[in-house]
């Protein structure tokens, strides 16, 4: 069944998609689709191959999302703030036959493409020119047949997006069939989706839960309303002038809303908003009540990730009354909260959370000892610790594994850590999370020089400006000897205690 043509049957003169004054209709996404999936098809892409797309926000993300559903190739959104060094990883890793790339980061992308074998078609929009080897969009698509390709395809596509890794490299959660459409029933019924809603994708389509609630609207009929890049103004404007209805932020996003001051916000009418949903890290109390006061009862706060999908869901009414919670578990999950030894801890206490859920991957792509590490008789963790209160709401409080969620991205510090490392100045590093009213947590190394060794903070940035994405870097450093167990290891928690001692969660 394919939805896209359902939609496009049925109502094709709707907007589906909406980004600043260009509008696309349900009808017109179908065509460009099936002329997008017919071209990649001529160009030796088929079932099962991979193929990224990278680019800000904009429209042709669903063309191209579509097309790969429609040839049953496997879609793989990339983060369009990766260095050069992390996009030839990523491609390689995942073993991409395809690259779909927006005008801002083709220097970028083109530049590693060569060292990239599997890469067999390279696909630019937005660019008067192309480089050699490569194929202007536009000129894909008009030739490309509009009619469809004639797979039976499901509801979504298979799917690859990447997370950040514990062992230096990041790893593709890969759904090889795609979300069950039960699943998406399940959370339309949880979020208050409609077919007459105009969602507002606030956030960049390379992240899960964008992409998913992107996903979801499309599924229902109901209209995208595309921003290229966040800004909280302009999200203001935008709510106004297109009645958005619903839309996913981020907790940095809503805090950059309510950090606005009284008079701006004033000035729009934000009265046809009324689904706010938000995840990817903890949300402060704080901000949910501004978010209250701003918007009314519309908040809706869920506890996820990329590789299990929506797990728990906190309603509007619990915001305030539950603070610290993202709430109780979906019916057709389970979280059990176990110790170290996979005993399940009493209530109350804290311990590993582990999920059973109907959206879990299929694999960490290529990895099945880091699959295997996250799987434990059916259930899946990600290393969150947490705990149950007597009502059966959960509580996030802390990380088993160095993940650091700065402004809802994740970062692992060992990957932060291995390119400090490689500066020939830095014996040692230890990369930790530390508090920030903005983005949640920011990152925070403390660095072990060489004995004999002077190091500075400007040489440390100099060294990572093209190895690690300006997202990861240390906000801050320190230079010091490092603290250690009997057997030598870091001991970072003592490293973390000082940053975030009297505060009731450590993330």
């Amino acid at each position: 069944m394919d939805i896209l043509s359902m939609h496009a049957q049925s109502q094709p003169d709707k907007a589906a998609v909406v980004v600043d004054d260009l509008t696309i209709t349900y009808g017109q996404l179908e065509e460009d689709a099936n002329r997008f999936a017919n071209a990649l098809l001529t160009l030796g892409i088929t079932r099962g191959d991979r193929c990224t797309t990278v680019g800000y926000n904009a429209p042709q993300h669903f063309i191209t999302s579509s097309a790969n559903r429609k040839i049953e190739a496997v879609g793989v959104p990339m983060n369009y703030r990766l260095t050069g060094p992390e996009m030839e990883y990523q491609l390689n890793d995942s073993g991409s036959a395809a690259v779909f790339c927006g005008p801002d980061q083709l220097e970028t992308v083109a530049s590693v493409a060569g060292r990239c074998p599997e890469l067999r078609v390279k696909v630019a929009w937005g660019v008067d020119a192309v480089p050699d080897g490569w194929l202007s969009f536009d000129e894909v698509l008009q030739g490309g047949s509009p009619e469809h390709p004639g797979m039976d395809t499901g509801m979504t596509g298979a799917s690859m997006t990447y997370t950040a890794g514990t062992t230096g490299n990041p790893k593709g959660a890969y759904r090889a069939q795609g979300t069950d459409p039960a699943v998406l029933f399940t959370y339309i019924q949880l979020l208050q989706m409609s077919p007459e809603d105009r969602h507002l994708i606030a956030g960049p389509l390379y992240h899960s839960a964008p992409a998913a609630l992107a996903v979801i609207n499309t599924a229902l009929g109901a209209t995208n309303v595309l921003m290229r890049r966040f800004d909280p103004q302009r999200a203001l404007e935008t709510i106004e002038r297109q009645r958005c209805t619903t839309t996913f932020m981020a907790p940095t996003l809503l805090q950059r809303i309510v950090d606005l001051p009284d008079e701006v916000r004033a000035r729009y009418d934000l009265s046809s908003m009324r689904v706010i949903v938000v995840a990817a890290a903890p949300c402060p109390h704080d901000v949910k009540v501004r978010v209250h006061e701003l918007f009314g009862e519309v908040l809706y706060e869920f506890y996820g990730s990329s590789e299990a999908g929506i797990n728990t869901i906190l309603y509007p009414h619990e915001q305030l009354e539950r603070p610290g919670s993202c709430g109780r578990v979906c019916e057709g999950n389970e979280i059990r909260i176990l110790d170290d030894l996979g005993h399940p801890v009493p209530q109350g206490e804290p311990g590993e959370i582990w999920i059973r859920s109907n959206s879990l991957i299929t694999e960490y792509y290529g990895k099945p000892e880091a699959t295997a590490e996250s799987m434990r008789d059916g259930f899946f963790s990600v290393g969150d610790i947490g705990y149950f209160d007597e009502d059966g709401y959960l509580y996030v409080v802390d990380r088993k594994r160095d993940m650091i969620i700065s402004g809802g991205a994740n970062i692992y510090s060992a990957e932060v850590e291995n390119a400090i490392h490689g500066h020939p100045g830095v014996a040692d590093v230890a990369v930790i999370g530390i508090p920030s009213e903005e983005w949640g947590e920011t990152v925070h190394a403390i660095v072990q020089p060489v004995e004999g060794e002077s190091l500075t903070e400007p040489e440390l940035r100099a060294w990572l400006a093209d190895r690690l994405a300006q997202y990861k870097h240390p906000k801050s450093y320190e230079f010091r000897e490092l603290p250690r167990d009997l057997a030598g290891k870091i001991r970072k928690r003592e490293l973390r205690e000082p940053f975030w001692a009297g505060r009731e969660t450590k993330v």
